[in-house]
């Protein structure tokens, strides 16, 4: 939480990006950071403010303690496509090698999509 938002108010946000990027998970798509963040109806998030990538890794975190998969692999740069560095901050290391940034990506995406698919 942070001090902009009220615990209550902030909780909110995290239902409202869940329910928007399971939408996204179920068409089998990705979503900018500035679309999720223009989606949001609750309060005004910028996609570049640091509550906004707060707000995401708390949904992951949440997501994974409820034995879900994270849903941070769905949200991409408008320039790349592809998520931005802090989703790639703490790859995995395979058989002693460092995972394949592009390769892991598309693991995750695909493994959140049939998740979500079945549900």
């Amino acid at each position: 939480m942070t001090d902009r938002f009220s615990t209550a108010d902030w909780q909110k946000l995290k239902d409202e990006m869940r329910a928007i990027l399971i939408g996204v998970a179920r068409l089998k798509t990705t979503i900018t950071y500035s679309e999720l963040a223009a989606e949001l109806t609750i309060a005004h998030v910028h996609h570049r403010a640091p509550y906004f990538h707060k707000l995401l890794r708390e949904l992951c975190d949440d997501e994974e303690a409820s034995g879900r998969p994270p849903l941070a692999a769905l949200v991409v740069r408008k320039d790349t496509g592809i998520c931005g560095a802090g989703y790639f901050a703490d790859l995995p290391v395979i058989e002693g090698e460092i995972a394949d940034p592009i390769a892991y990506w598309r693991a995750d995406f695909e493994r959140i999509c049939a998740y979500w698919e079945r549900q």
